[in-house]
């Protein structure tokens, strides 16, 4: 995994998470650390979504597949390939450049949903391309989860 300036290419960076959904964090889905009960201490992770009460805790992109109860990286800051990415009930369309954060569907980012970023703990992904959305599909982005 890279973390801090690798030689290659632009800074990314990265948390490692403790996935405690019950089931795989999927990579390319949002995550969010709990912040309720027992499982707030900072490591315990679940996937992010904006009908939950997590969404203050969004922290960023599953960079690979993490099993259930194991560690594994989120991506927090930088370009990301793939970003799982729904409509809202309708087709719509984000476009590039436009701010995404969690959506309805858990591990989703849309730009319907929130009309800032701060309700999400100050993280947002940028889309990189025009992109319309009428099922769950993937685009790339750059992540601001710091």
């Amino acid at each position: 995994m890279e973390i801090g300036i690798p030689m290659d290419g632009p800074e990314k960076v990265f948390l490692t998470v403790k996935n405690v959904l019950g089931a795989t964090i999927t990579k390319g889905y949002a995550v969010a650390l709990c912040i309720a009960g027992n499982s707030f201490d900072g490591q315990s992770a679940v996937l992010a979504d904006s009908a939950g009460d997590n969404l203050p805790g969004f922290i960023g992109i599953a960079k690979a597949d993490i099993a259930n109860t194991e560690y594994g990286p989120v991506q927090c800051f930088g370009h990301a390939d793939s970003v799982l990415i729904s409509a809202v009930g309708t087709s719509i369309t984000i476009d590039q450049g436009e701010i995404m954060t969690p959506g309805p569907l858990a591990g989703s980012m849309t730009s319907a949903v929130l009309a800032t970023p701060l309700v999400s703990g100050g993280g947002f992904i940028v889309c990189e391309e025009d992109t319309t959305v009428s099922a769950a599909s993937y685009v790339g982005g750059f992540i601001k989860c710091l």
